[in-house]
């Protein structure tokens, strides 16, 4: 699309479409096709692969429009599910408007075995020796998801948090065999422009640096086109721990929240303090939230996983995951897939696309809201971002309370704020404000958490 008419259709976008509700897209029948059907469509749509803008703040499709990452946490879908479960997996987030999952390649344990009693190796641990039968599996569910539109990100081997049988294996086998390991799967799967790799797993790289430098230098020179990042530790993101590899293209931040028990760390930042940190580094590299807190898991729960999602955008993030028991595929997880916090993020998304919101920086100077932001690093804080022209702004409520907003910080002839309710779309109009003085707004109710936007709308 030309350069002007991307422009112009910004510019509707903010003066027009911001408060507009998208219209529910009609359920597509489910279609076989081949591999090669697939990709030939998706060479026409030029969706896939995704390359880093030129910003360096998100990621774009190869007409250059911005990716929001949705994704969802399915871990162990490889080796704990058989195809028709996986498709039911993927056919569920794909309707709840989730655009990748993660999922990790190889089983917990190298002597551990996927749903057909197929190792990933004909010998334990050796990555020299894959097993093309495990392998064929993963191409079925690359092959589904790129049906289904849906990214997927693969972790090639997981380190883990207390040290699990991959942590020992990449490290015994030496970096020359983990570089043709990264090789191998860059050859055996580069054909699926919908996948990307996740280095790490749950754990800095420490002793394993070595090992997992090799094996995305492997995966990068077989495979440029795909992106790669690291999953650190919690409370570390991608660049705290590799802050200046080549092969490194965009950033995960992986926390909780501050107070969490049985963590390693005892100063476990918020969200939206990663993500502000991680967003304020130079150069700029796109960053996701990779990891947070489970909605169903310990003390989690759908606000937990709203304020996550809405934290890191709003803190100059370029998606999330959301995390769920799901994860682990026990034997309730189909009933697990339509938790409430789930629903919520087929609203993120959709609220998310109909604004601008890869252009969205967060406001740093914590000086627009005058009387209500609540304290820096607690679980109430405010997060906001703001248009580069600051003509357009969207606060994210963790609970409802009465604001002072210092309109003057803001640009426009005329104002106009709406309240949305993030656990439905539904929107109120918060009232219509020349730029100038400081406005009070309530939201709807004081109980739940609230979106308030506010934008220019030229004359009233």
């Amino acid at each position: 699309m030309p350069r002007i008419l991307r422009v112009l259709l910004l510019l509707f976008v903010i003066s027009h479409s911001i408060f507009a509700i998208k219209p529910k897209p009609k359920k597509k029948k489910r279609v076989q096709r081949t591999l090669a059907q697939v990709v030939t469509s998706y060479n026409r749509q030029k969706t896939f692969p995704l390359k880093v803008s030129k910003s360096g703040r998100f990621l774009v499709s190869q007409y250059g429009e911005a990716f929001l990452v949705n994704a969802d946490a399915g871990w162990n879908l490889f080796h704990k599910i058989r195809l028709e479960a996986a498709r039911t997996y993927i056919a569920s987030r794909q309707a709840k408007f989730f655009n990748t999952i993660f999922l990790q390649l190889l089983p917990p344990e190298p002597s551990d075995r996927n749903a057909y009693g197929e190792a990933p190796f004909h010998r334990e641990g050796d990555f020299a020796m894959p097993n093309e039968v495990y392998f064929n599996y993963v191409d079925e569910i690359l092959k589904s998801a790129l049906a289904r539109q849906m990214l997927v990100g693969i972790n090639p081997a997981w380190l883990g948090c207390c040290r699990n049988g991959w942590y020992d294996v990449q490290y015994n086998v030496g970096p020359e065999n983990c570089r043709a390991y990264g090789q191998f799967l860059a050859a055996r799967f580069k054909k699926y422009p919908n996948l990307f790799w996740i280095m790490g797993g749950d754990r800095d790289p420490l002793r394993e640096t070595v090992a997992q430098r090799a094996i995305a230098e492997g995966i990068k020179a077989e495979s440029p086109e795909q992106l790669l990042t690291f999953h650190a530790a919690s409370s570390h993101s991608s660049t705290d721990v590799f802050p200046n590899e080549n092969w490194l293209d965009f950033s995960m931040v992986y926390t909780y929240f501050r107070g969490k028990e049985n963590v390693w760390t005892t100063e476990m930042p918020q969200v939206y303090e990663s993500a502000r940190s991680e967003w304020q580094k130079i150069p700029a590299k796109p960053f996701i939230l990779g990891e947070s807190q489970y909605e169903d898991e310990n003390i989690g729960s759908a606000l937990m996983v709203r304020r996550q999602a809405y934290w890191t955008i709003l803190s100059g993030g370029a998606g999330h995951c959301y995390g769920s028991s799901v994860w682990d595929f026990k034997e309730d997880w189909q009933q697990r897939l339509n938790l409430e916090g789930a629903v919520d993020m087929a609203h993120f998304h959709k609220i998310m696309l109909g604004l601008p919101w890869e252009y969205l920086r967060p406001e740093l100077s914590d000086n627009l809201i005058v009387e209500g932001q609540s304290i820096y690093g607690s679980e109430d804080y405010i997060s906001v971002g703001v248009l580069p022209n600051h003509r357009m702004t969207l606060m994210y409520l963790p609970s409802g309370r009465p604001l002072k907003i210092d309109m003057e910080k803001l640009k426009g002839s005329n104002l106009r704020a709406v309240w949305i309710n993030p656990r439905n779309n539904k929107r109120w109009i918060g009232g219509y404000f020349k730029p100038k003085g400081i406005k009070e707004l309530t939201p709807p109710t004081l109980r739940e958490d609230w979106l308030l936007l506010i934008g220019n709308i030229g004359k009233k």
